[in-house]
């Protein structure tokens, strides 16, 4: 096995960063911090988050993304395989 270079490495590590920011990060952030769900007066639950929904679903998108676009310059710059036998 080779090593990475530095376009697997920014794809492997910036990508998987992000996810597991969004994920992880972001939620053990909000346990933590307590976020607060008070009740409201018909009975439902009001979730307040700490950080919005938005931003931490554009962090996980930006780090599909970048998984993405490395998948894609992978297949593009690989030459064809030799199916001859």
């Amino acid at each position: 096995m080779t090593g990475l270079t530095t376009t697997e490495r920014i794809a492997l590590y910036g990508g998987g960063g992000l996810l597991l920011i969004g994920t992880v990060g972001i939620g053990l952030l909000e346990i933590v911090a307590g976020a607060p769900h008070p009740v409201s007066g018909e009975g439902q639950i009001v979730h307040e988050a700490l950080i919005p929904l938005s931003i931490r679903s554009s962090i996980m998108l930006l780090g599909l993304l970048i998984w993405g676009a490395y998948a894609v310059t992978s297949v593009a710059s690989e030459p064809p395989a030799d199916t001859s036998l």
